[in-house]
């Protein structure tokens, strides 16, 4: 399995699982990070900043540590 973080710029891939603390599982599933779910990385800001990603009829901006958490 690999993670958002690996996704290039324009690529989609189906949510497998989540990974961290519970806090953070809880918050992203309300975000609609859930497994079964279809994401595709719409941009990624320069220097390290968040990635955006295209979900359920909206974008949503993660932070790399919390896009990590996210299997594919």
């Amino acid at each position: 399995m690999t993670s958002l973080t690996h996704l290039n710029k324009g690529d989609s891939a189906v949510i497998r699982s989540l990974q961290g603390h519970q806090e953070l599982r809880f918050r992203l599933q309300e975000m609609g990070f859930t497994p079964g779910a279809e994401v595709r990385l719409v941009a990624r800001a320069a220097f390290g900043g968040p990635l955006a990603f295209a979900l359920r009829g909206t974008t949503v901006a993660l932070r790399i540590s919390d896009a990590d958490c996210i299997l594919l």
